[in-house]
């Protein structure tokens, strides 16, 4: 009777062994969303490398199901609990064993994350990738976008994704997108320590205007057809704004001069309720 029970035992751990092919993590640090699946090459021991968790608690868990599921006691090392693991914040190389139920966090030199955003900008398909000089901070520059809205996400992948309110701010976990105003070139950050983020329109950022707007610039004066004033800022090629003019008015194809030196190239910025509009000329 004992051999019977033990061959049965014996089956049904070998049955799950073979079957157990996804094996992940979930948590505070991703409001307990979707898994981060590990990797094996016996169903046995998982692991992921170089993975950065801030402090938060941890379960592992199969098949994105509670059915099968690890917490401990103990970090960085233990075996199963149900209490969640009390994980400190750090880059790891992480494992878990899924018959001994030992599971581990090793601490590794900081790598790249890969985050990144993801879209109405891009329809929502093919992220866009920050890049990186400490693996903490992450930015792009004068990243065209569209009036809509986005979010961050790490690997590409909806198991770290991170949403916010405003254009600045701390993001969170799982939570509602953010809001892209108007269409613009944006300066973006996104640190994975803070989650705190932003997004500041480009020095020579561009955006078109309402189609009854139309500018131009001859020999130093700006003519226009717009029904409403406009801000004017004028920038160097170094980004340095060289000149303001506020509240000018270029009704019916009316000019302006705008006093720079010639045979100089500058970037005028226009701004009114329509929106925004960079011009490049040569005076």
């Amino acid at each position: 009777m004992k051999a019977k029970l033990l061959f049965i035992l014996t089956l049904s751990l070998s049955s799950f062994l073979v079957n157990a092919q996804d094996i992940g993590f979930l948590g505070d640090f991703n409001d307990w969303g979707n898994d981060v699946n590990m990797t094996t090459t016996d169903n046995t021991i998982f692991t992921l490398s170089n993975y950065y968790l801030p402090a938060t608690g941890l379960k592992f868990r199969q098949d994105d199901d509670w059915t099968n599921s690890w917490g401990g006691d103990t970090f960085p090392n233990g075996t199963w609990s149900n209490n969640n693991i009390p994980v400190t914040a750090g880059f790891y190389d992480i494992s878990m064993d899924i018959v001994t139920t030992a599971y581990s966090f090793t601490a590794v030199t900081p790598s790249n994350q890969n985050v990144s955003i993801i879209g109405d900008f891009n329809a929502w398909a093919g992220d866009f990738v920050l890049s990186t000089t400490d693996n903490i901070t992450y930015t792009a520059t004068d990243v065209a976008l569209t009036t809509g809205e986005l979010k961050f996400r790490r690997d590409a992948n909806w198991s770290a994704n991170y949403g916010g309110t405003g254009l600045t701010g701390t993001a969170m976990p799982n939570s509602a997108n953010i809001t892209i105003p108007s269409n613009a070139d944006y300066d973006i950050s996104f640190n994975i320590e803070t989650l705190a983020y932003s997004f500041t329109e480009s020095v020579l950022s561009t955006e078109a205007f309402a189609s009854k707007t139309s500018y131009k610039i001859i020999k130093g004066h700006l003519y226009g057809t717009s029904n409403e004033s406009v801000n004017i800022n004028i920038y160097n090629l170094t980004g340095q704004l060289v000149k303001t003019y506020s509240d000018v008015s270029l009704n019916s194809n009316a000019s302006f001069n705008l006093e720079l030196k010639a045979n100089q190239l500058y970037l005028v910025r226009l701004q009114s309720q329509s929106g925004m509009k960079t011009l490049k000329t040569i005076l």
